[in-house]
């Protein structure tokens, strides 16, 4: 598998759970972020602060400050980057948050141009109290 410097980066800062660096070092300005599914956060964003108000921080106000992300498995190719994760982190309510991810990072001069992000849009919805 052959990883830019640039790939290997965000696999380390997602498995850190640094999703708002991702996005501050690495997004494009014309990025497009799509999240797949009929959650409440499912939709497609081309702003990062409209990105982290309408999702990352609605998240990140439910749950525990602590995530637990594990990479699965990596595929690249080129400008592409898909990565499989389960993350593990308790609510605030003390239900558990423990979703199954699918990422792909389309790549244009080492910049991430657009992201599409599969999940458990039933468990998004009920922890977000949907």
């Amino acid at each position: 598998m052959d990883i830019n410097n640039t790939q290997q980066n965000i696999i380390d800062l997602l498995e850190k759970c640094e999703f708002k660096k991702i996005c501050n070092l690495y997004f494009a300005d014309n990025f497009k972020w799509t999240i797949k599914g009929s959650s409440v956060l499912s939709g497609i964003y081309t702003d990062k602060d409209a990105f982290f108000t309408k999702v990352l921080d609605r998240l990140t106000s439910v749950l525990q400050p602590k995530w637990d992300m594990h990479i699965l498995n990596t595929y690249t190719d080129k400008d592409v980057l898909i990565v499989e994760m389960k993350g593990e982190v308790k609510a605030k309510s003390g239900d558990d948050y423990n979703n199954d991810y699918c990422w792909i990072f389309k790549f244009a001069n080492e910049k991430i141009i657009s992201v599409t992000a599969y999940y458990d849009s039933l468990l998004v919805n009920k922890i977000l109290g949907y």
